[in-house]
């Protein structure tokens, strides 16, 4: 299996990053924090969300889905 070139991990960050986003979005509307704090939030989760996903491809989508849909 041959690595995946430049715009490969983009896409994938991209998609994580997005995913981040919305994942804190939901938990972080609960807690009705302030909007920096929301922010910072946001900015996290989607740089880990989007370098889990680049880093690992499909096997973190899939253990994603496995973790968040008990299947």
């Amino acid at each position: 299996m041959e690595p995946p070139d430049r715009l490969e991990k983009g896409i994938r960050f991209g998609c994580g990053f997005l995913f981040g986003c919305v994942a804190a979005v939901g938990v972080l509307l609960s807690s009705l924090s302030s909007g920096r704090e929301i922010a910072a939030w946001l900015v996290v989760a989607g740089l880990i969300c989007g370098y889990a996903a680049m880093r690992w491809g499909d096997r973190f989508w899939d253990g994603l889905r496995r973790w968040w849909w008990w299947t």
